[in-house]
């Protein structure tokens, strides 16, 4: 039967465009249960936007004080990926985590998207007009009424020209200096160092050093400014056998304590004793009693650092008398010669000046009890959570008639307040920052904002221009025009640097206020049988990461748990009170308590327990509220008297089994390698003893089986059918493995190198393979299945081994415990990154039945997501464990996108798929970027040259650990380090012939210290 369409009055054109609009949306119903959306091209395209092609903006980070440099890359107007700035003196082109996740807080799905009033004593949307309106209404009443020199104003700390603006708006409406309030910043440190140097933070340049002693500095994650920490730290370790030795003093070993030589477990408090006694200002014997270390120890110690220059010593402690350790620290370097050597004035970060301390807050909070705080505004900080309840802090807002907030979020602090304005994300808006003297950081808006927001400047901006008395001080019409207005050059010398990301200069001149400090509380008598010390999370920090999955999914560096609190305990003390792994513990103190399953580590004194911060919030969104516990409730508000900083580790603490269970969640199998030589090592003396760490006939194995040729580069004995024919060239049946067939792929053998003496284990390469390839966080509540009703909350599904990381950052320990049950100090700690090791002879490849893993001419196992029924026989056969099963549906119509809850899905890489139920998946060595990388070469009629492009993990990585390449071509730094010394494969003996090289850790025992085997763990 034929219609004629003209008959019933459709035009031939609307029926052909009703007919595509339908077929089309009848293929995408028949293909997928999800909804059907329309996709709406650009009417006018954008200036220097081409649709699938992106843009890179250089910026700042501002996840911490240190303002590294950062490369963001936006696609179709959307900001996908962050790396560090390669031309950056701070970082060098390395990010952290922390940095790489500031994605996760620009497209948080519980940002608030507009301004909030309170009405009815409940928080509602509203307008910026009537935002506005009522904060300039607002300051009206509090100026009138002889309030503003009251009024208070705590920012997050920060360089740059904001905080000299900000002081100067305050100041035109009569109000005091703002509040620049960091609590991750080591107080005791800045002001020591202010003292002694004249500098907040000096360069600690740890690779002039042989000697690197730390009084519970955890510097290679968290303490200062980690990322050039790091990369000095690991260029040090790169010495090899010329590398210094590191000693780590303090109770329980950090991040900083495992990558030691050697630990010296001192009770928490008495690191003034032994750091006075090393000098010679203290008795030896004294010092011994004092600290719980045995004297022949500290001799030694002493022996060392008089024997060795130069040296580096730094203290990182928190307890009532840091600034004194830290002054005593400071005065010995100077009197070992190190100062200007390892201890760098000249070359100072900024980013540590001018902030205001736990004690200034407290002060605050004092003031907001006693009803003398008519505004507090608040910006970027979140003291009703940071600061210890003993301050009080939440109850004095409510003491506040007019409260303020500029946070994003809706934190502890915020939704206790009366006015929300929420301020841009950093990525969002303009800025600057001084990282370091004579060094002018630029920030720049690297897409629009998500949200209906606006920069606090511009808000500040327009409140002044609506005051008679402020109006004339603000001629600008934003924050933009003000800043380019007082750039050195003016506008045309911003244009010329923004590319670059920084500029030399300085920012406006800012100068601290002086505020009313609380007087420091009274240490109360303190009773129970441990030592309890808080730390701030490597991943979270002080608790602002808290909201980001990326970083709650993360597992911690030391403990490999996420998801959770914890309470670290020794074995020795837990199996005298009866407590194994995942029993609650309650820790009581003078100050509160707090409770978490315990974490039996190896790494800690008999006489303390511990616990990370970071956790425990009541507010701040899906991904923080209700997860874990915070510490600080179990911290009262004793200080260091000099500085003002917490005192974190000056509690005694009683500590009860509560009868209860909860499983750890952690991402570990064994900490333990049980003899199979997955991370090994060397002695520095071996290395000694055989010369030059770099062979001079490459391509043969060193270590382990020498009977088959090593290099990845070449081909495997048993994998002609996988690369092809690339050892014979005059062979005749090259089929489709002809090199010309397939663009020169098939000379290439795309491999990595893992420097396992400059790998720290701080897994920022995890995150970097989080956001470079897609990969879901499993482990929010929601995201539990409906077949597992009796595993809920956070991590669940962790539990259930559903984790979906790429990349693992394993850690192991070697020695220590004896087969009496008795454990010691001694021990080793080894870290190595896990990932697919593109094998040459992959055991995955035979037993798939649908042929969804192959091995490529170019030496990539190759996983065709569309192909995959999900087996899960590639798994099983996989030595490695490296692959990984998507047991979820993203798109489910009563759970739609959980794992990347809208906008969240805005950062999705679109050159990598997203994954579905039913899939496997692992690490592809990044393979968009290899392609990417050749089409380029192929558009401009070139070879590609040696390591013009590298993988995500080898970009972000801090310590310079990871090396991607061409592994056939001895031009890529992948093939030069494929023939060091120091190189072996895992499992080598199964004959797999992977693509991933590791090279040995190498150790540096102190004379008296026994060695550790390499492989084994037994000590020789």
């Amino acid at each position: 039967m034929s219609v004629d369409a003209g008959a019933i009055g459709v035009r031939r054109r609307e029926f052909l465009k009703i007919l595509g609009a339908s077929g089309a949306a009848t293929t995408l119903v028949g293909c997928s249960s999800g909804d059907v959306e329309k996709l709406i091209p650009y009417v006018v395209n954008p200036d220097q936007t081409v649709p699938g092609v992106s843009t890179y903006y250089a910026s700042t980070c501002r996840e911490c004080s240190a303002a590294c440099g950062i490369i963001v890359e936006t696609r179709d107007g959307r900001a996908i990926k962050i790396e560090g700035n390669p031309a950056h003196p701070v970082n060098q082109g390395a990010l952290c985590a922390r940095g790489q996740s500031a994605l996760q807080g620009l497209y948080n799905p519980d940002r608030y998207r507009g301004p909030m009033i309170r009405r009815d004593g409940t928080l509602t949307p509203a307008t910026w007009d009537e935002a506005l309106t009522l904060l300039s209404q607002k300051l009206g009443e509090v100026r009138s009424r002889g309030g503003a020199a009251s009024a208070v104003f705590v920012n997050q700390h920060e360089s740059g020209s904001f905080p000299a603006f900000l002081d100067e708006w305050l100041s035109a409406f009569g109000m005091p200096g703002h509040y620049s309030y960091e609590g991750e910043i080591d107080h005791a440190v800045v002001a020591a160092n202010r003292e002694s140097y004249g500098v907040a933070w000096p360069e600690l340049n740890f690779a002039a050093a042989r000697l690197i002693v730390s009084f519970g500095a955890d510097f290679l994650d968290g303490w200062g400014a980690s990322v050039p920490q790091q990369l000095s730290f690991a260029d040090a370790r790169a010495k090899l056998q010329d590398a210094p030795r590191v000693v780590y003093v303090g109770a329980r070993r950090s991040l900083t304590g495992l990558n030691a030589d050697e630990w010296v477990p001192a009770r928490p408090g008495s690191e003034l004793a032994i750091v006075n006694a090393l000098r010679g200002s203290g008795s030896l014997a004294s010092a011994a009693d004092t600290s719980g270390v045995p004297i022949g120890t500290l001799e030694r110690l002493a022996r060392d650092i008089a024997a060795t220059r130069p040296s580096l010593l730094v203290s990182g402690v928190s307890s009532s008398n840091a600034m004194d350790v830290a002054l005593a620290v400071n005065a010995f370097n100077a009197s070992l010669g190190n100062v200007g050597l390892t201890v760098v004035p000249a070359n100072a970060l900024r980013g540590f000046e001018n902030a205001a301390t736990p004690a200034d807050l407290r002060g605050v909070a004092e003031r907001m009890n006693a009803g003398s705080v008519p505004l507090l505004m608040v910006r970027g900080v979140n003291p009703s959570y940071s600061v210890p309840k003993s301050a009080r802090f939440a109850e004095g807002m409510a003491k506040v008639p007019f409260k303020v907030s500029f946070s994003c979020y809706p934190d502890e602090t915020t939704v206790l307040c009366d006015l929300v304005l929420p301020d841009h994300h950093s990525l969002e808006q303009w800025g600057d920052a001084e990282p370091m003297r004579g060094t002018l950081g630029l920030q720049q808006p690297t897409m629009d904002p998500v949200f209906n927001t606006r920069a606090t400047a511009d808000v500040l901006i327009a409140v002044a221009q609506k005051d008679p008395g402020a109006a004339a001080r603000y001629p600008a019409k934003d924050y933009r025009t003000w800043f380019i207005g007082r750039f050195p050059g003016g506008a045309d010398a911003l244009t010329a640097a923004l590319p670059q990301g920084f500029a030399s200069g300085a920012p406006l001149p800012y100068r601290a206020v002086s505020h009313q400090r609380s007087a420091a509380p009274a240490a109360p008598a303190e009773t129970g049988d441990f030592h309890f010390m808080v730390y701030p999370s490597p991943t979270l920090g002080d608790g602002r990461g808290a909201n980001k999955p990326w970083l709650q999914e993360l597992p911690d560096p030391v403990s490999k748990r996420c998801w959770q609190s914890w309470v670290e305990i020794h074995p020795e003390t837990a199996r005298r009170l009866g407590v194994e792994n995942g029993d609650v513990v309650q820790v009581e103190t003078s100050a509160g308590s707090v409770r978490g399953p315990a974490y039996l580590y190896l790494g800690i004194r008999p006489d303390t327990v511990a616990m990370p911060l970071g956790l425990g919030h009541t507010a701040y969104g899906r991904y923080a509220e209700g997860c874990g516990a915070n510490a600080l409730d179990a911290v009262g508000g004793v200080v260091d008297q000099g500085s003002g900083a917490m005192a974190f580790s000056s509690h005694r603490a009683r500590v009860t089994k509560t009868g209860t269970h909860d499983r750890v969640v952690t991402t570990e199998g064994s900490a333990r390698q049980h003899g199979r030589g997955i991370a090994q090592a060397m002695l520095a003396s071996e290395l000694a003893e055989h010369g030059d760490a770099h062979a001079a006939a490459a391509g043969h194995a060193f270590m382990g089986d020498a009977s088959h040729e090593f290099l990845p580069g070449l081909r495997s004995p048993v994998a002609n059918d996988a690369q092809g024919d690339l050892g014979n060239p005059a062979s005749k049946d090259k089929g489709m493995y002809d090199p010309t067939h397939w663009s020169g792929m098939a000379k290439r053998r795309w491999a990595m190198t893992i420097d396992l003496a400059r790998c720290t284990g701080c897994s920022a390469c995890v995150t970097a393979c989080y956001a470079e390839n897609n990969i879901p966080t499993v482990g929010a509540p929601w995201q539990v299945m409906s077949v597992m009703p009796d595993r809920t909350g956070f991590g669940a599904n962790l539990l259930r081994g559903r984790e979906m990381s790429w990349i693992r950052l394993e850690r192991y320990f070697e020695g220590a415990e004896h087969e009496d049950g008795h454990f010691d100090a001694h021990f080793e700690a080894r870290f190595l990154p896990m990932l697919c090791q593109h094998c040459g002879n992959a055991p995955c490849e035979p037993v798939c039945p649908v042929f969804a893993t192959y091995h490529a001419p170019d030496g990539l196992n190759v996983q065709v997501y569309n192909r995959c029924v999900g087996t899960r026989y590639c798994s099983n056969n996989c030595p490695y464990k490296v692959r990984y099963m998507n047991w979820f549906g993203y798109g489910e119509a009563d759970r739609k996108q959980y794992a990347f809850p809208e906008p969240l899905n805005w950062q999705l890489n679109p050159d990598v798929t997203v994954r579905g139920k039913g899939v496997m998946e692992k690490c592809s060595f990044c393979v968009q970027r290899i392609r990417e990388a050749e089409s380029r070469a192929t558009l401009e009629g070139r070879e590609m040259e040696p390591d013009e492009f590298t993988s995500a993990c080898a970009q972000a990585c801090p310590s310079r650990a990871i090396t991607f390449g061409d592994a056939a071509d001895e031009n890529w730094s992948v093939a030069k380090l494929a023939h060091d010394r120091r190189a072996y494969h895992v499992f080598a003996e199964l004959n797999t012939y992977t693509a991933v090289v590791y090279l040995k850790k190498v150790n540096h025992p102190g004379s008296g210290q026994q060695a550790i085997a390499p492989a084994t763990g037994t000590e020789h």
